[in-house]
């Protein structure tokens, strides 16, 4: 089994509650935290696509971020978790992901959602269409994605975006290109996924929106079948937050520290988080070592090999140094 970072490029309680600890955000935390995850054998860096989650609004743009991990990394997958379409013209994205590709020997791997963020949005200055009109830009998005990567001379026509003749060299490293993460387990990202994509990821809102994950695992398989595609050779990636101490009194002082948090998206956040209800509500791996073991062991049975993990206490290094001296060997 995998195990990758979250990277901790935005700090506090807000929105996203990955690092209630963090108090600020500068290079050296994030490198450091790098060099902690690395060192520790963790295999994959991952960094969101936002500009203002935290409470005060301090958030690194991530594909400024992934070149410069591509740079100080030397094994390790790196890529966005997920990239919103709403963001960048695709061709563009294109041309960056090819950079990220070259400039990481062939490391990168390419999340890519529908975006969500109201606010972002609006704040700076991009449309925010409806949810539907945002899976239609996903779709032709991923269809000038693959056709810059693919073809010499790449040309497409569509209702949100076309290309003509829009060069793509130097072609990715990775042949025939960056594996692409489709983030989401709603019906029309799940087809999306079954047509386009190499690595399904879920994370906190689409495990608890909707049919329960291995419902939405099995449609998967299905619409992958019907594209013609073995379910086998697809990689499944779970996002998920941690919190591990040895002694359960010190699990529950580092938890009285954390929680409660916020819980919801924007405007919908009307419920608290607190330790107690973490796992229900949000999977939140929580526990000594043997407990949060336990639970991955969970996730692994619903057909995951791959975690991706944000750990709570962090700028702390001691849930990472219990979790990978504890907790990784028991799934290698």
């Amino acid at each position: 089994m995998q195990f990758d970072w979250m990277v901790a490029c935005y700090p506090g309680h807000g929105v996203h509650r990955d690092y209630p600890l963090l108090r600020g955000l500068d290079r050296g935390s994030v490198m450091d935290g790098v060099d902690a995850i690395t060192g520790a054998g963790l295999e994959g860096l991952w960094v969101p696509d936002h500009f203002i989650l935290g409470p005060e609004h301090e958030e690194f743009e991530v594909w400024t971020m992934l070149a410069a991990l591509a740079e100080r990394t030397d094994e390790v997958d790196i890529g966005p978790l997920v990239t919103s379409i709403t963001y960048r013209n695709p061709a563009l994205l294109a041309k960056m992901a090819t950079t990220v590709d070259h400039l990481s020997d062939g490391r990168l791997r390419l999340g890519l959602g529908a975006g969500w963020h109201r606010e972002e949005h609006h704040r700076y200055g991009y449309d925010f269409p409806s949810v539907e009109t945002r899976f239609e830009m996903l779709e032709e998005g991923l269809e000038v994605l693959t056709r810059m990567f693919t073809e010499a001379e790449p040309t497409f026509e569509g209702e949100h975006y076309h290309i003509d003749g829009a060069y793509n060299q130097p072609p990715p490293v990775q042949d025939p290109y960056p594996p692409i993460v489709i983030g989401g387990a709603s019906p029309r990202m799940l087809r999306l996924m079954a047509r386009y994509g190499d690595e399904w990821n879920v994370e906190i809102s689409a495990r608890n929106r909707g049919p329960s994950i291995s419902f939405k695992a099995k449609k998967l398989d299905e619409y992958l079948e019907a594209e013609g595609r073995d379910p086998a050779t697809i990689e499944r990636s779970w996002l998920g937050h941690i919190v591990v101490r040895e002694d359960p009194t010190a699990l529950e002082a580092i938890c009285e520290e954390i929680f409660p948090l916020p819980w919801g998206e924007e405007e919908d956040i009307e419920d608290q988080l607190t330790a107690e209800n973490a796992w229900e509500k949000g999977q939140m791996l929580i526990g000594t070592p043997a407990e949060v073991a336990e639970r991955i062991e969970h996730i692994r049975g619903l057909g995951f090999e791959k975690l991706q993990v944000m750990f709570m206490d962090y700028p702390s290094r001691e849930g990472v140094e219990l979790f990978a001296d504890e907790v990784m060997p028991e799934f290698q």
